[in-house]
């Protein structure tokens, strides 16, 4: 296997519409396969939620379904377009088909959720810095500056799609001193912390351990931190005592997040669900679909009179959408949909989410190509 190249990724639909810093995330996870002939590439049945792209060779499709067997040859780069899924990964779904090699073939696989939370995530990082006043004085935050580092944490990585603009707006900036005892070792866990001006210092007193002065307990350093950093999440998780102190070695800002809202945060919204076998009833009534895909996967293939906004665009053609209409969001999977049924309940339009995208949607008479 080789390193995928970031020149490469942006030939793929649909993660070509992502920030370079993004690409180069998703580049960490993804490596060139190269199969000989005869390999299984998925199987029939299989859960890998996995999006399966063919650089080189030619492939057959085959299902225990349908007598017929088709056969996939690679283009790429040659036809100059960009490249789609062989198969889409179907969210909580088994595979449809089989894929097996039929020469020696090159491919790449991305994973769908990670694709997915990328291209939710991206919508936020085009936020205009936000001017705050506080009793201290102006305070200037550009919060699309954290984006990257919140979803390369693990705490936010699996963050629900809907919470992210929340979470973003609810994180208060707070000016802070050199000196300042951000949290303390012992004291219950009641904020979570990110460091967006300023340096910290992390300590630990080791309890039985004489430090510099007998009979007091020494303290040691764990680590410096610098703008950039988070911490103070580990007791909100856990519902323990904090571990360890944090306290200021700079003036600096700090942005907060209160414990309840971290909670509530870190948990799925209360969103209305579609399911497959309710979709049509719902359309006939007189429902309209709202795919917030890039406009090359709505091209590609979309549920029939549906209308077309990015998510990333959502807030900016906000206009475009009547109140009066009730709304469908689809994306491939249900992720940037669920976002998308969030943010039109924020400007009261009535809208849901077709449970598990348009990539498990049984009845394929229901879509359409541009």
């Amino acid at each position: 296997m080789g390193m995928v190249e970031i020149t490469l990724l942006q030939r793929l639909e649909p993660v070509a519409s992502l920030a370079v810093e993004q690409l180069e995330y998703v580049a960490m996870y993804t490596k060139v396969e190269k199969h000989a002939p005869g390999t299984c590439l998925f199987r029939q049945g299989d859960e890998d939620y996995k999006m399966l792209y063919l650089l080189r060779g030619d492939v057959e499709i085959s299902s225990d379904k349908d007598a017929d067997k088709h056969i996939i040859s690679a283009n790429f780069p040659e036809n100059g377009a960009n490249l789609y899924p062989v198969a889409p990964a179907v969210k909580d779904q088994p595979r449809h088909v089989t894929a097996i090699a039929l020469t020696d073939v090159e491919v790449i696989r991305l994973d769908s959720e990670l694709v997915e939370t990328m291209m939710v995530w991206n919508q936020f990082m085009r936020r205009e810095p936000e001017v705050i006043m506080s009793g201290e004085g102006v305070i200037n935050v550009d919060k699309s500056q954290w984006v990257p580092k919140m979803y390369r944490s693990p705490t936010f990585r699996h963050l629900p799609a809907a919470n992210i603009e929340q979470l973003l707006d609810s994180l208060e900036p707070m000016r802070v001193n050199a000196g300042d005892v951000i949290i303390r070792q012992g004291d219950a866990g009641d904020y979570f912390y990110m460091l967006n001006e300023g340096t910290a210092l992390v300590t630990r007193v080791v309890a039985g351990v004489d430090g510099p002065v007998k009979g007091e307990d020494e303290s040691i350093e764990l680590a410096e931190l610098s703008a950039g950093s988070s911490f103070g999440e580990a007791a909100l998780l856990s519902d323990k005592p904090r571990n360890a102190s944090v306290s200021m070695v700079t003036d600096g800002v700090l942005l907060r997040l209160a414990k309840a809202d971290f909670v509530r945060l870190l948990n799925e919204p209360t969103l209305h669900w579609v399911k497959q076998g309710e979709l049509q009833a719902k359309l006939d009534a007189g429902a309209r679909g709202l795919d917030v895909r890039t406009p090359a996967e709505f091209a590609h293939g979309h549920l029939r009179g549906s209308i077309n906004i990015p998510i990333q665009e959502l807030h900016q053609r906000i206009k475009e959408l009547d109140k009066a209409q009730y709304y469908i969001c689809c994306c491939e999977a249900g992720r940037r949909s669920s976002a998308a049924a969030f943010i039109l309940g924020q400007y009261g339009i009535k809208a849901s989410v077709l449970k598990a995208g348009l990539d498990s949607l049984p009845d394929k008479s229901l879509l359409a190509h541009s």
